[in-house]
C-alpha cells in the first residue's frame, strides 16, 4: 500500500541552488580535464580514476605524464619535470597557474592558455568539491562528466517537506481549515485591516495582498508546524 503523504513545502531556493551546483561542478571537472589536454597532447583522461587523480593534484598528475612521456635517459637519474617541459616547450609553469587561479599576462605567448576557458581568479575544482557531487554525475566514454538527471531528480524530494503521519496529516489540515474559516468569516463580517494584520500575526499566516485581502497559510509556519511533530 502507498504511503500517503501531503505537500507541505519546498524548499525551492535550496533546490535552485542544489541543481546549480551539480552543474556548475560537472562543468569545473570538465574544463579540468580540458584544461590537462590542452597543455600536454601525450595522455588523455579516459577513466573516472584518472580524472580524480588529476582533481586530487594537478601538479602531480602532470608531472608524471611529462616523465613518462619524454624520453631521456641518464644511468641512476630521475627525470625532472620543470627542467623536461623547459627542454620540450611544455607550458608547465603556466597550466600549474592556472590551476592555481593565476592570471597569465596578455602578452602572453602561451599557446594553450588561448585555447581554453579559464575562470580568471578561482582555482580549478578539488576532490572534495567533486566527491560532493560525485554521485549526480557520470563520467561517459566521451571521457567527460555528464549530469546524471535521474539522479538529481531522485534526490529533489529532500528540499520538501511531507506530512505522513496521522498526526501530521491532522495538523496540515487544522491550518487548511483556519484560513478556510477565517476567509468565511470575513465575506460575512468584514474585518478591517487592522484586524487582519492582528489575525496575520497571532497565527503567522499571508495576506493575499499584503496588508489586505484572503487569508492564506504561510509555508514557513506549516513548514513549521509540521515539522515539530516529524522531529520531536
Amino acid at each position: 500500500m502507498t504511503e500517503k503523504r501531503i505537500l507541505v513545502s519546498t524548499d525551492n531556493n535550496a533546490l535552485s541552488t542544489f541543481k546549480k551546483d551539480v552543474t556548475d561542478v560537472c562543468d569545473r571537472s570538465n574544463e579540468l580535464i580540458t584544461l590537462f589536454h590542452a597543455f600536454q597532447k601525450w595522455e588523455r583522461i579516459k577513466t573516472i580514476e584518472a580524472a580524480e587523480e588529476l582533481m586530487s593534484d594537478p601538479q602531480k598528475a602532470f608531472d608524471a605524464a611529462i616523465v613518462r612521456n619524454v624520453q631521456v635517459t641518464a644511468s641512476g637519474l630521475t627525470v625532472d619535470p620543470e627542467q623536461a617541459a623547459l627542454l620540450f616547450n611544455v607550458s608547465r609553469s603556466e597550466f600549474l597557474n592556472l590551476c592555481a587561479g593565476l592570471s597569465i599576462p596578455d602578452d602572453s605567448q602561451c599557446v594553450p592558455c588561448q585555447q581554453v576557458k579559464i575562470r580568471k581568479g578561482k582555482r580549478v575544482i578539488s576532490l572534495n568539491e567533486f566527491n560532493r557531487y560525485r554521485d549526480y554525475l557520470t563520467f561517459t566514454t566521451a571521457g567527460i562528466f555528464t549530469v546524471n538527471t535521474e539522479a538529481v531528480d531522485n534526490s529533489l524530494d529532500k528540499f520538501s517537506t511531507y506530512a505522513t503521519t496521522s498526526e501530521e496529516i491532522e495538523r496540515y489540515a487544522l491550518f487548511n481549515d483556519l484560513v478556510q474559516m477565517l476567509n468565511r468569516w470575513d465575506a460575512v463580517y468584514p474585518l478591517s485591516g487592522s484586524d487582519k494584520l492582528e489575525v496575520k500575526k497571532i497565527f503567522g499566516l499571508h495576506l493575499s495582498r499584503g496588508g489586505e485581502g484572503d487569508f492564506m497559510i504561510n509555508p514557513i509556519t506549516l513548514t513549521k508546524a509540521v515539522q515539530s511533530i516529524k522531529y520531536q
